[in-house]
């Protein structure tokens, strides 16, 4: 094995205009990429611009196309693993992925995300081929080309799903040391003396493997760890623990080879996990073309209509907003369809008021609502002086009859009783009627706008 210092710092190295997400490490000045240095991101690399590797000439086999090929050997940090590269340059130029990790260069995630999320573009995917022939000349090909030529296409195709996915800062919890089997077993004889290297056994109390299944037994793992000690939780036989143990156990089985192989050709379990996550951003558009109305939700929000209409007048006319603090929602309600899908299109999952993040969901059709209003919410709001009862997508609302004054009001399901003799008649106080009163109304309709009460001179148009 040949040793090679990477003494210069990696920043000078790379371009001035770096974009804010995960990209590509770029290779020391005097240096090849894929020859004289390794086709990693810069995850793998660490936060450290200054590493040692050790590079050592035809000494593995690449783990998807069995070509021999220079391998890398590094340390990312001082609390991370040694890594190493799995497959050859040639493999990872032909996907543009990273030769320790198999991520995307371009966007820091699974390969299989980025080319399952990229099939509707107008670049069209190649194909890679499936027998050893066919793989042996068409990785010569690629060895052939330069690193420009094959990774121009990478950097050029995105979509706006792709990019919301994209993480935004390095997840160096990718090169912390492996888990020890024989701590989970309750065997690890070197965790006494303090010379194990894997966790938790080193004092590294992190377990990413638990943070999306059993984030409750995760910190509760840590904290155990933290209070007792990993001698003492590796001894302990108690069900919650082994329960947690067994999970942690879980997450380690399957063939390191296959998992390699399932992770370059986009069939593990992570990319589910992601093309998952990629479905539930994108919202159903239903079926009937009557429904205009989009759901807000609020998140326990202080908002006014102004809020909401600021950020929703820029897709279309609206015709009502009905705020409902009980329910902690809203409905917008717009005057064409197009106008709701292309808001729903629009603010779906980017709705932020106030600096929160806001929920937005198409509304129920008409038949669906509940008897008492939107969402079966009663709404509070009495018709106007001289107007019909009207629903308006906000529920049919009973008149409210004046009482005179000093008599109480009569029990449910009873008339009003006669006042007592002499009791005062207060004449009947007209209610104050304004347009924002009346959803119905919402907007800037002159002709729509309601007459006046008595004793008011008449709105101007």
């Amino acid at each position: 094995a040949q040793g090679v210092e990477a003494s210069e710092p990696r920043a000078a190295a790379e371009m001035a205009s770096r974009a804010a997400r995960a990209q590509a490490a770029a290779a020391p000045e005097g240096l090849e990429s894929g020859t004289d240095f390794p086709i990693v991101c810069e995850v793998c690399l660490g936060p450290n611009p200054y590493i040692r590797m050790i590079k050592q000439p035809n000494h593995k086999e690449c783990k998807v196309s069995g070509r021999v090929f220079t391998s890398f050997r590094w340390r990312p940090g001082a609390e991370a693993r040694y890594k190493e590269t799995v497959i050859s340059p040639e493999v990872a130029r032909a996907k543009g992925v990273c030769q320790c990790c198999l991520m995307d260069m371009e966007f820091n995630l699974p390969v299989g995300v980025r080319d399952a999320l990229l099939k509707g573009s107008a670049e069209e995917m190649a194909l890679l081929p499936q027998s050893g022939v066919n793989q042996t000349w068409h990785y010569d090909q690629v060895a052939k080309c330069s690193r420009e030529d094959v990774e121009a296409g990478y950097g050029k195709m995105t979509t706006d799903k792709l990019l919301k996915m994209s993480r935004s800062s390095p997840y160096y919890d990718r090169n912390l040391p492996k888990l020890c089997s024989f701590w989970i077993k309750g065997q690890c004889s070197r965790v006494v003396e303090g010379t194990c290297p894997f966790r938790p056994c080193c004092g590294t109390f992190r377990f990413p493997e638990l943070a999306g299944s059993n984030p409750d037994g995760m910190r509760k793992l840590i904290h155990l760890l933290e209070t007792d000690g990993p001698t003492k939780v590796m001894r302990d036989k108690g069900e919650e623990v082994t329960e947690l143990k067994d999970q942690l156990h879980g997450s380690q089985k399957g063939s390191r080879d296959q998992n390699i192989r399932d992770r370059y050709h986009g069939v593990d379990q992570l990319t589910q996990k992601y093309l998952g996550k990629a479905e539930q951003m994108t919202l159903t558009v239903p079926d009937d073309k009557s429904i205009t109305t989009l759901y807000v939700g609020l998140m326990g929000q202080q908002i006014s209509e102004k809020d909401l209409s600021d950020q929703c007048y820029a897709y279309g006319e609206i015709k009502s907003i009905a705020i409902m603090q009980q329910s902690n929602c809203a409905f917008v309600t717009y005057t064409t369809r197009e106008a709701a899908e292309k808001a729903a299109e629009k603010l779906h999952n980017n709705l932020m008021v106030r600096g929160m993040k806001l929920r937005v969901m198409w509304g129920r059709a008409q038949k669906n609502r509940g008897p008492e209003g939107v969402g079966g919410v009663p709404q509070p709001m009495a018709p106007m002086m001289g107007q019909p009862q009207q629903h308006g997508g906000m529920g049919m609302v009973a008149p409210m009859p004046y009482m005179p004054y000093g008599v109480p009001p009569p029990p449910p399901g009873r008339p009003p009783a006669p006042p007592p003799p002499g009791a005062m008649h207060a004449a009947p106080v007209p209610r104050a009627a304004y347009p924002s009163m009346d959803p119905a109304f919402h907007g800037t309709r002159p002709d729509r706008l309601p007459p006046p009460p008595p004793g008011r001179p008449p709105i101007k148009k």
